[in-house]
């Protein structure tokens, strides 16, 4: 005999079973036509506009002018954003003309201080407890990372963590870094 209820339990069952196969599924698998997995630096994706910049990233980035910008936003309660940390430190130290600021998000200054003496880094630091850098540039994901050429426009974002070793985004870093852009009128 045929029970309505048992198949419709069973559809809702059949469905759920699908969408987790499908969340689990690999990157290239999950996307018709993808044929290969896609390399870290094509996660950096191209970034044409922000707004300006508040007065404290501002007041960060002015001696930097003449310089591209890696704009870390980060959290130490956030530990794809302290795996992360020590590799953006290496990229801006290894790489000339290019710096570093940190944004630390609803953060504890104690917390923050606290992280890099103990990995031994100091990078530029914008603390943003009330979050109105993240905020203004839209900044909705831990770890996200803007790349500023010499002129402060935007250039690149990374939303998430990223593998900042990686070759594959170590060029293309370098090579959007020193991209000529033209002039805005």
């Amino acid at each position: 005999m045929f029970d309505p209820h048992c198949a419709g339990r069973r559809r809702v069952l059949a469905s759920i079973g699908g969408l987790v196969a499908a969340a689990f599924a690999p990157p290239a698998l999950a996307l018709p036509g993808n044929s290969r997995t896609q390399l870290p630096g094509e996660r950096l994706e191209t970034l044409a506009q922000l707004p300006p910049a508040p007065p404290a990233l501002r007041r960060a980035l002015e001696p930097l002018r003449g310089k591209s910008v890696l704009v870390n936003f980060w959290a130490t309660w956030c530990e794809p954003c302290r795996t992360e940390m020590p590799a953006l430190v290496s990229l801006a130290e290894s790489e000339p003309g290019l710096a570093l600021v940190t944004i630390a998000v609803a953060d504890r200054a104690d917390d923050v201080r606290r992280f890099f003496d103990d990995h031994l880094v100091d990078p530029p630091l914008v603390n943003d407890p009330e979050q109105v850098i993240s905020r203004a540039w839209d900044v909705r994901y831990l770890p996200t990372t803007v790349l500023l050429d010499a002129a402060h426009q935007p250039l690149l974002r990374a939303r998430g963590e990223l593998d900042w070793h990686h070759d594959s985004v170590r060029a293309r870093i370098r090579s959007a870094a020193t991209a000529t852009r033209p002039t805005r009128t």
